[in-house]
């Protein structure tokens, strides 16, 4: 057995037994924690299914789905309502698996901030959605906001107390009314790797390859230009092909751009520059449009972005009254701030302080205007822009990024600031740009916000510095939601300081997103962020963003933070 199994998996196989009263037999599963640990609730009730329902039935019933495209899921869903049923029949016999559940839907919430989970939420929205709600219950804590076809399905997936005859075609009938499995296993598609060159050849003939995130392989931009030869014309064509695609495919999740394509591939040309070469830049305040979608990834992406955007105007409803509490305070706060370090405007009266430049006006015109007093100005002398990390990290709390961007920009709007609320990611090698309420827009268009894919920050705030332009004659704050984790499926390429190339990740990103920062304050613009993330992100953090950082804990602090923020700055531009 040693031959087969690591030590931590040999633990778990001795949870399963014990849990089953049997030993030496395989199990369908083993469960072990994003550390390697072994989960003891969840493996003692995959022996309970073992005890109560033997081993021929739960195996038929995972075998009924292997190979189809959503096995991962629905083997998730399937354990979700074997755990129910499973727990209903064993707690009698073992009431101390009671608090055992307990500990792991505390486990389970405690886990959200960790790189595995934030990966594994980014492929199983739906999964994700269903166990939140499940260890919430088990916690007595409020249920997340669902759709309706996700309450449903919560409520179908709780099956306790039913026999094994019963059980398992019950899982199915729950699977096939909420279309997700019908009996008939559909295979995933197959996989497409784009390459060129030699490196393509030798990749496709050593290399077996698993693509992780909603991403491409594609390791050159300019298809087919060898040294001192012109390109193949069959090659440009396929890369136009592909380029097309992936553009459509970015449109269909994000909407269309907001720049024409001559002007989005000028600024491409300049932004995606050195280790940034090879990706796209997309800049939209457009509406997903499932529609358009060419495949079901897409399409996917795109329908869900839409049922977010329920879910966040939902969230914000059930607490309508704290959140608007939260707006009075945060208005009062900056509103005081700004009356304090606001310029006085000098303008022409009918009394105050003699300007003999002016004089000749009564006498020859009647203008009895000659006199200049001064007024505190109303107009205050910058602009405010919130960039939102809109990543796979904040999957587990989008309603709450959507509901305090929104406290954080109607309390500038009351203020008479302009803001304006954009959300970052980057798909398919794609940096997306996506404006959710732009300078004089309502702010509810914050409740568009969703999260998906990867974070190229150093591109994302290159690009942020040159295609989001403040209005004339006003500052400009930038303000950054982060986890301090900069990180993408495109490479650096060959070159530079990377003569090898690098992975989008650790100290080389941290070190360009510093970069970015540093060069958008030497161009004036006040760089500020709001970081929540792990402690041990807390030196990138400050790495990047220097002394103009807040910690927050929850996301529900956002708001405040932010505003302490703009408070800071508001001190330094006006003092």
């Amino acid at each position: 057995m040693s031959g087969h199994y690591s030590a931590q998996q040999r633990r778990a196989l001795n949870q399963v037994w014990n849990a089953a009263g049997i030993y030496g037999f395989p199990p369908l599963f083993l469960s072990l924690g994003p550390d390697g640990r072994p989960d003891l609730y969840l493996n003692t009730i995959v022996g309970c299914v073992r005890k109560w329902y033997d081993e021929v039935e739960p195996e038929r019933l995972f075998q009924a789905w292997a190979g189809d495209r959503r096995q991962a899921l629905l083997d998730d869903l399937a354990w979700l309502a074997l755990e129910s049923a499973a727990f209903a029949l064993e707690l009698p016999v073992r009431p101390l698996l009671a608090e055992l559940r307990r500990a792991h839907a505390e486990t389970f919430f405690d886990q959200e901030q960790t790189l595995s989970r934030q990966e594994w939420m980014a492929k199983n929205q739906l999964s994700y959605t269903m166990q939140a709600a499940r260890w919430r219950a088990v916690l007595e804590r409020r249920p997340p906001v669902m759709t309706p076809y996700e309450k449903r399905l919560s409520i179908a997936l709780d099956l306790a107390g039913l026999e094994g005859d019963d059980l398992f075609p019950a899982i199915l009938e729950v699977f096939s009314r909420f279309r997700l499995f019908n009996g008939r296993t559909r295979p995933p598609s197959a996989l497409r790797l784009r390459l060129t060159g030699r490196l393509a050849g030798m990749m496709s003939r050593l290399m077996p390859t698993e693509i992780v995130h909603t991403d491409v392989v594609d390791l050159d931009r300019i298809a087919g230009a060898g040294k001192g030869g012109a390109a193949d014309p069959r090659r440009a064509v396929l890369r136009l092909k592909e380029d097309a695609a992936d553009r459509q495919y970015i449109e269909s999740c994000f909407g269309p751009s907001l720049l024409p394509a001559r002007e989005l591939g000028l600024a491409e040309q300049a932004l995606c520059a050195g280790i940034h070469l090879g990706c796209r830049l997309w800049y939209t305040a457009g509406l997903p449009n499932p529609e358009r979608a060419k495949n079901p990834e897409a399409r996917r992406i795109a329908e869900q972005a839409l049922l977010q955007a329920e879910r966040n105007r939902a969230a914000f409803s059930a607490d309508a009254v704290l959140y608007r509490n939260a707006i009075l305070r945060l208005t009062e706060r900056i509103q005081n701030c700004l009356q304090v370090h606001s310029e006085a405007e000098t303008e022409t009266a009918r009394r105050g302080r003699l300007d003999s430049s002016r004089v000749w006006r009564a006498a020859v015109l009647g203008d009895e205007r000659v006199f200049q007093r001064e007024e505190p100005s109303n107009r205050p002398g910058f602009a405010v822009d919130l960039l939102l990390d809109a990543s796979a990290s904040r999957l587990h709390c989008q309603e709450a990024v959507a509901a305090q961007g929104y406290i954080l920009a109607e309390s500038l709007t009351r203020c008479g600031v302009p803001v304006r609320v954009s959300g970052f990611c980057s798909l398919r090698g794609y940096t997306v740009l996506r404006v959710l309420k732009d300078f004089g827009d309502q702010s509810r268009g914050v409740f568009r916000y969703f999260a998906s894919g990867w974070n190229r920050d150093g591109l994302a705030l290159r690009a942020a510095g040159t295609l989001l332009e403040p209005p004339p004659d006003r500052r400009r704050i930038l303000l950054v939601l982060t986890d301090a984790s900069p990180s993408d499926s495109r490479r650096i390429p060959p070159g530079g300081e990377y003569p090898l190339g690098h992975d989008y990740d650790g100290a080389p990103a941290v070190k360009d997103a510093a970069r970015e920062v540093r060069a958008l304050e030497r161009r004036g613009v006040r760089v500020g962020a709001v970081f929540m993330g792990p402690t041990a992100n807390v030196p990138a953090a400050e790495s990047i963003y220097g002394q103009s950082l807040a910690r927050i804990r929850t996301m529900d602090q956002l708001a405040g933070a932010a505003g302490t923020l703009i408070q800071r700055e508001i001190r330094e531009l006006e003092g």
